[in-house]
């Protein structure tokens, strides 16, 4: 894991080591300021373990070489078979270390790269294979890779039982009245989501239907970009006068429970490589509307469980989402379409037979 903080990436991992465990043995390796990540692969019976990141370094190659040998004494030490480098970040401090280990390696990208440095080319060498969480991300790739050493695995996530209708305490907790429109983001607040574009979107949203809401759900305050850009977001909120139609949840363990409160989710976004995010709220029977960036148009059928906009596009977000409101009942059946294609196109059982076979295909 390259990042102390959770979002995305550590979310997708979560889960990817949840649902595999009972094929394979999974240890998380967190850095060590990654309490909350650490403690979180702990309670789903996860074995974790923290480590220093080494910093590659031609110049210190001596300090580079000790820190991906202290790494590659710890994998040797749990018996690793497999390196699973959840991000190209996770692969560029810690390639080294698994090759020093003789493991087999593979690097889990959930991204769209225009672009790698020497630097970031140089540390993708040892890596046996990569997975994609969309075709746009392996196509865009800039090292070119063999069909054997590349696939695209879309990410999966479980139809919600049981869930019962908490839409209401989910409106009471947050002082939303009754029948207000709710639109929700679930993402941390950092500068790749583009809170920007939302906002504009919001104050032409809310001058034509004042009485709606905007819920965000994501970390703004655990990790310093994203409590730096959260500052941003709300004097920009300020400034275009709807601060207090725009609710901050901050980092939350009951992501179903307010997704059920919201009647449209969007994603505004610079880029992506295929948000789980989205799953997770056309799960809940919820449409989606979110940038066309990314492997994003690959789960968006425009019309029918959601729609796109233009990146950056804020007056295109905000014409959706007025429709979205004044049609209730065409946009509550977008949402059970939606929720019957992550049934029938993103099953769990079906992204564990993927998982299982990239492991085993590695390893001949």
């Amino acid at each position: 894991m390259p990042w102390s903080g959770i979002g995305g990436v550590e979310i997708a991992t979560l889960r990817m080591t949840d649902a595999t465990k009972q094929r394979v043995r999974n240890v998380a390796f967190c850095l060590e300021d990654a309490h909350e990540l650490k403690r979180r692969f702990e309670e789903m019976g996860i074995e974790a373990r923290t480590y220093r990141a080494p910093e590659p370094s031609l110049r210190h190659w001596d300090s580079y070489y000790q820190a991906s040998r202290a790494v590659a004494n710890q994998l040797k030490e749990i018996g690793a078979d497999i390196v699973h480098f959840s991000d190209e970040k996770a692969a560029y401090h810690n390639s080294l270390a698994a090759l020093l280990a003789r493991t087999r390696n593979i690097c889990h990208l959930r991204v769209t790269y225009a672009h790698l440095d020497l630097r970031q080319r140089l540390c993708l060498l040892p890596i046996h294979s990569f997975i994609f969480v969309s075709r746009e991300a392996k196509e865009s790739f800039p090292i070119a890779l063999g069909k054997q050493k590349a696939r695209v695995v879309y990410d999966a996530v479980e139809i919600p039982n049981g869930v019962g209708n908490p839409e209401q305490s989910v409106r009471a907790e947050l002082n939303i009245p009754a029948g207000s429109p709710v639109i929700g983001m679930v993402a941390r607040v950092s500068p790749q989501k583009d809170y920007f574009t939302l906002a504009a979107a919001a104050r032409e949203v809310l001058a034509k239907h004042p009485e709606a809401r905007f819920l965000v759900v994501g970390d703004h305050s655990l990790v310093d970009l994203n409590r730096r850009h959260y500052g941003e977001v709300t004097e920009k909120l300020r400034e275009l006068g709807i601060a207090d139609r725009v609710l901050f949840t901050g980092h939350r363990d009951d992501v179903p429970r307010l997704i059920s409160g919201m009647d449209v989710c969007v994603l505004s976004t610079h880029r992506e490589g295929f948000p789980l995010s989205i799953l997770e709220c056309m799960a809940m029977a919820k449409p989606v509307v979110a940038t066309e960036v990314g492997g994003i148009p690959e789960v968006i059928q425009v019309g029918v469980n959601g729609f796109l906009h233009p990146h950056g596009d804020s007056k295109k977000l905000a014409e959706i989402l007025i429709s979205m409101i004044e049609d209730p009942e065409k946009t509550r059946q977008m949402g059970l379409a939606a929720r019957e294609h992550v049934r029938r196109d993103y099953a769990l059982a079906k992204y564990v037979d993927e998982m299982s076979a990239a492991y085993l295909d590695v390893l001949r």
